[in-house]
Order: structure tokens, then C-alpha cells, then sequence
């Protein structure tokens, strides 16, 4: 029996797109469209991680900019 894992996401719009950052993994992707976002930083995650994305949680938070910028 696997757990799973939540993770954290940080979101904010950018130009034509909605960043994704992973605070505890460090990294960032984007998506364009917001129904695209949950999907698109299991798979950020499962990639970095090699976790099995069915055990991956991610909670999307909304923000007006980024708290950090993931490129510092």
C-alpha cells in the first residue's frame, strides 16, 4: 500500500500564463489555462521526485505574484 504525498503549489499569473512554483522541491513550471494546473505540477513533482503521481496531493494556491521569485 503506497501513501500519498501533498505538496504545496504556489500560483500566480505571468503575461499569458499561470506559473506554477513547488516550494518544497524548488521548482517551477506554467500552464495557460488553470484547469490544466493540478495536473501539471503532479507531473513536475513526479518527474523531479520519481514519485508514482497516483500518490501525489498537490494543494494550488492562488496568489497575486510570487512570494519568491524560483529563479533566485
Amino acid at each position: 500500500m503506497s501513501s500519498s504525498r501533498r505538496f504545496a503549489v504556489d500560483a500566480w499569473p505571468s503575461d499569458r500564463a499561470l506559473v506554477l512554483y513547488v516550494p518544497e522541491i524548488e521548482a517551477a513550471t506554467a500552464v495557460r489555462d488553470l484547469r490544466d494546473a493540478e495536473s501539471a505540477a503532479r507531473d513536475l513533482i513526479a518527474v523531479l521526485t520519481g514519485l508514482d503521481p497516483a500518490g501525489i496531493e498537490c494543494e494550488v494556491r492562488l496568489s497575486r505574484r510570487a512570494r519568491i521569485a524560483p529563479w533566485r
